[in-house]
Formats: structure tokens, sequence, C-alpha cells
């Protein structure tokens, strides 16, 4: 399902619209947006609005479109949501190289996070990033993820092995950090 409109300082969540795929598939075709993702090939209009409409369709599944300054710079979701356990895997995309390091992933990160927690009945955000990639890294400990576990040597990038980093935020560390 599409999330709704959340408004924060530096972005906009806003539910995808189908010719947000257009500006999507460019992303993929550069490889520095690709390099820590885990897909290898980029897809076309087509395949990306099927996959907009998938998620538009899907019930566990909370996905956004990211806009900075009225420009649509990435992708944020909730994937794979477990109702019964009530969790879910967060995954954010931006892939406007323009705007990367300006905080933007951190305050996305933290709006979902408000949402997963506050909105729905979620109790844990899972979430992962690639050894490297330092922004991620960075974004999810300040939207309170904590690293709980590391698959060794797990992708292969740039030349060699990375491991995959696993975190995750518990709704009860995440209340105790966030006033509401």
């Amino acid at each position: 399902m599409y999330g709704p409109l959340i408004e924060g300082k530096l972005v906009r969540l806003r539910p995808p619209k189908p010719d947000d795929a257009a500006a999507m598939i460019t992303w993929f075709e550069d490889m520095e947006v690709t390099r820590f993702l885990l897909r290898n090939h980029p897809p076309s209009l087509e395949e990306e609005k099927e996959w907009l409409e998938k998620m538009a369709r899907d019930p566990d599944q909370v996905i956004w479109a990211v806009e900075h300054k009225g420009a649509l710079v990435g992708t944020t979701a909730i994937h794979a949501i477990s109702w019964k356990n009530g969790f879910g895997t967060t995954g954010t995309v931006i892939g406007d190289k323009a705007v990367w390091g300006q905080g933007l992933g951190r305050e996305l990160m933290q709006l979902r996070a408000r949402y997963a927690f506050t909105q729905l009945p979620l109790r844990k955000l899972k979430s992962g990033y690639l050894a490297g990639n330092d922004a991620s890294a960075r974004a999810q400990a300040a939207a309170g993820y904590r690293e709980v576990g590391r698959y060794q040597k797990d992708m292969f990038i740039d030349g060699e092995w990375r491991d995959h980093v696993m975190t995750e935020v518990l709704r009860e560390d995440w209340l105790k950090s966030n006033s509401l």
C-alpha cells in the first residue's frame, strides 16, 4: 500500500504516482546509486510501473516517494510486514546524487519510524546496510537503529567482499528517545 503524506523539514513523504516511474528508472542506471543495493540491472519503465502497482496492492508493504524542495529524489518503504509478529523490513533509495549528504536519509528514516510506531501496530523495524555504505550507517544510527549482527563477506562490491550489517530499532527504544 502507499503510505500517507508526511511532511518533514527537509523531505516530504508522499504516495508514489505512476509518472514517478520514469524518474525512478534513471536512478538505477547509475552504478554509483546502485553500488550498495541488492539490484544488478536497471528495470525498464514498464517493470518499474508494474512494481509500483504491485506495491499499491500489497497490504504487507508501505511505500513512499521522497521529495525534497518539490522534486522526487528517492523512495522509502517498510517491506515484508509481519502483522502477526509486529515487524517490517525497511529500505531507502536516494537516487538523486545532488542531494546526498544533506541529511535527507536521516530525516526520512525518523519520519518512517514515527509512522510505524505511532500509526501502525509495529514493535520493530529491521534494516541493514552493506559495509562501506557509511551514509546509510549514519542515517540508520541517527534514526535509532542499532547493529544486531553481520553476515560476513556477504556481497562482492568494488572488487572485495563486504559484510552485510543487520540493524533494528525497537518501539520501546524509539519511544524512550522520541517525545511525542
